[in-house]
Formats: C-alpha cells, structure tokens, sequence
C-alpha cells in the first residue's frame, strides 16, 4: 500500500515590520495517514533581526514561548534551509496548517531575506476548512476546545504545540464527519495555499503601495503650468471605491493635476466665506452619485459637494 503522510506546520516571526515575517521558530508534526505521531519538532532559529516589543510586553495573550537571548544563541533560518525544504518537498506527503496562508507567506519572506530558491509547496488551511463548513470563525484554541481537545499541555505562540492542536482538530474534525484525513483534505482545492499565490498577493500589494505612495505625492499640489484650467481653483477627494482600482486612481490624479485642480487625501471643508463668495469649490468624487440623505447633508454642511465619475471625466480634457 502506498502510504502518505501528513506534516502539520506553524511559524513565529520575531516581527513583521513592512510587512515581511521573521521566522524565529518553525514547528512541525508529521504524522502517517491514520495521524499517528511519526515525528515533530520545534526548529528555533535566530531571526537577526529585532524582536517586536509587543511580543514580550504580556498585552494581548501574546508571548513567544523562548526567551529573546534562547533565539539569539541558534543558527539563522539558512542553516535549516535544506531540512525544511525537504520537510515540504519529501514525495506523498500533504502539508496543513491553521490560518497557514501566514506561515506559507513568512517562509517566502525568509527565503527573499537570505537570496534562498522558494521552496514550492501547497498546504491545506484547516482554518479556512472549519470557518465554511461551520460557518463561523474561530481561533485554533477555541476550536480545539470545541472538539475536546485538551489544550492545557499545550503553550500558545509554540510553533510545535500549535502545529500538534492543527492536527488534534483535524483528527477530531475526521471523527465527527466519518471521513478519513485524506478525504477531507483533497475534497476542496480551494482550501489550499500555495507559495506561489502568496508571491502573486504579496506583489500586488506591493505594486499597490507603490501606486497609492505615486497618488500621495500628488496630494495638495497644483501645477505650476497646468496643460488646461478646466479644474483652476477646485479641490477633489477621491472616495474609498475610486480608490480600490489603483491605476485608474492615479491617471484620474494625474488629470485632475494637468487640469489645474487639487486632490487631498481628505477634505475637512470648505469656509463658509469662501464658499458664498466661490472662490473655492470641493468636491468628492464617487463611482456613482449618492442619494443617501445624512450623506449629503454631511457633505453639504462642510461645504463640499457630491460629484460622479463621469460628471468628472466630463470636466477632463
């Protein structure tokens, strides 16, 4: 019989400044197919880097379960590099975590930190599986008390003790439903993550920063010499929707920019002196031109008025 196994997997990061995870530790169980126990082990490392002070502060039930100078005494994630790469790549095996969309992320991060290949794997987010079946959303403690599971061996924010909970719960989850590990597991292919769409995630939303920093250094400015004077001495907000398709944004901005109008961030009104004499006007741009009575009495008492997209684009030359 060609048995598989099961590794289950979770990470700490020492931080997550600028939105790149740190790995301080990297705990596993692998279990065979009936998930049994076969190995498990917590991979401390030293991230080189700083530790977020939130981590040790005791606020918000979270602490890392080694001491900071524990973590310094320990080889850097590229002296394990091999091991996990084979952890995640060894033939029949299925990788699960909880929430594991995360720690898929923090191991691309640190493959980018130390100009290491990425290691390309799926894995099976329990989270995501328990959330639609049940309908609800839950930390993996309270799930785990849900199932019976008993949680009182077991240390919070310790990447092994975690990975073994994932496992607990899913063992649970395939005595409540009759169904076998593997069954449940490759049900669903929506249900797992791979590395290379948390690439794809992680450059789109770099690219988006990149292009909301581009429309910031636009706000409060007004050119100098202006292609047209269509928008001379208006001021513009763009709503929260405008903004959701980024380069669409930007070529509105730069628009508004060539035109001799101002975008801001944020509009806080227009003086009433101002206003009755026109010598200013503001104007928040929406996809469609709301309706909403408290809305426009807002905007109206701040002297600013609703503006559609293609009331805009209308203006625009």
């Amino acid at each position: 019989m060609n048995h598989k196994s099961f590794v289950f997997f979770d990470c700490e990061c020492a931080n997550t400044f600028d939105g790149v995870g740190k790995i301080c530790s990297l705990g596993y169980v692998i279990c065979d197919d009936e998930l049994n126990v076969i190995e498990s082990e917590d991979v401390v490392m030293n991230p080189e880097c700083e530790f977020d002070w939130y981590l040790f502060s005791g606020k918000g039930g979270i602490k890392l379960a080694y001491s900071k100078d524990y973590f310094r005494t320990k080889p850097n994630y590229e002296s394990y590099y091999k091991d996990i790469k084979k952890l995640f790549t060894t033939g029949n095996r299925y990788i699960a975590g909880f929430a594991v969309s995360n720690d898929v992320g923090f191991v691309n991060d640190a493959c980018q930190r130390y100009n290491l290949p990425f290691i390309q794997f799926r894995a099976f987010d329990l989270e995501r599986y328990l959330e639609k079946k049940y309908d609800k959303k839950q930390k993996l403690s309270e799930w785990a008390q849900e199932f019976g599971v008993n949680v009182a061996k077991f240390q919070t924010h310790k990447s092994e003790d975690d990975a073994m909970m994932t496992m607990l719960c899913l063992k649970a989850e395939c005595m409540r439903s009759g169904k076998s590990v593997e069954e449940i597991i490759t049900a669903d292919k929506t249900i797992f993550v791979s590395n290379e769409q948390i690439l794809e995630q992680a450059a789109e939303r770099a690219y988006r920063r990149e292009m909301k920093e581009k429309i910031s250094r636009l706000y409060g400015k007004v050119s100098p010499k202006p292609h047209f004077k269509t928008l001379s001495g208006k001021k513009f907000e763009l709503d929260r929707k405008v903004m959701r398709d980024v380069d669409y944004a930007f070529e509105l901005v730069k628009q508004i920019y060539d035109n001799g109008g101002m975008v801001l961030e944020h509009i806080t009104g227009v003086s009433p002196k101002a206003a009755s004499s026109g010598g200013a006007e503001a104007f928040v741009v929406y996809e469609n031109k709301p309706d909403n009575p408290h809305l426009l009495k807002k905007l109206s008492e701040r002297g600013i008025k609703p503006m559609s997209l293609d009331e805009l684009e209308g203006m625009l030359k």
